[in-house]
């Protein structure tokens, strides 16, 4: 579940930081969209069948923020090109030495966006659909990802805060407890 939960996450901050960045072709279906909460509920995702990956909230006010803050994405010797691109759907191909994904973003309305990512490479192939909700502006405070307070997630990242040095890990102690607000 880490590895696909890092899919999923990787394959987000694609999407969302290309509408941020400017180095990156930005799809003309990111202008003009609501940034703030956006809830992501994987719909289908074939590395994990038949297990429910959770819900999770990102905050793409943080996203814009870690882009324009001057964050140069490391080097990389992936390709990146956009094959399709209008007002209401974009899809990116991403071509690397041992992967090459599609990623398809379709915008249903000013509140919904619907994101399949098609991969294939050495391991095989993957997909996985998800579904973005607009929920409103991001809290104060509010981590770039968090997952319900109640989630395995969060029993699993407050146990491992539990167990860390506040003296040593203060920084990281306080990026984990921003993923599970209180």
């Amino acid at each position: 579940m880490k590895k696909a939960m890092q899919v999923f996450a990787a394959s987000l901050l694609l999407a969302l930081s290309a509408a941020a960045a400017d180095e990156a072709p930005v799809p003309r279906m990111f202008k003009g969209m609501q940034k703030g909460q956006w809830k992501a509920d994987v719909q289908s995702s074939a590395s994990k069948p038949g297990k429910a990956m959770p819900s999770m909230v990102v905050c793409t006010d943080n996203l814009m923020q870690h882009s324009s803050a001057g964050a140069k994405a490391p080097e990389s010797a992936c390709k990146r090109r956009l094959v399709k691109d209008t007002a209401s759907e974009a899809v990116m191909e991403t071509t690397c030495p041992e992967r090459t994904s599609t990623v398809t973003m379709r915008r249903e309305d000013a509140k919904n966006v619907l994101i399949t990512i098609d991969s294939t490479g050495k391991r095989g192939p993957t997909s996985m659909k998800i579904h973005y909700t607009y929920l409103g502006a991001c809290t104060a405070g509010q981590g770039t990802v968090s997952y319900d307070k109640n989630s395995d997630q969060c029993k699993r990242i407050n146990a491992a805060v539990a167990k860390m040095d506040p003296e040593k890990q203060r920084e990281q102690i306080a990026k984990m407890k921003a993923m599970c607000p209180q």
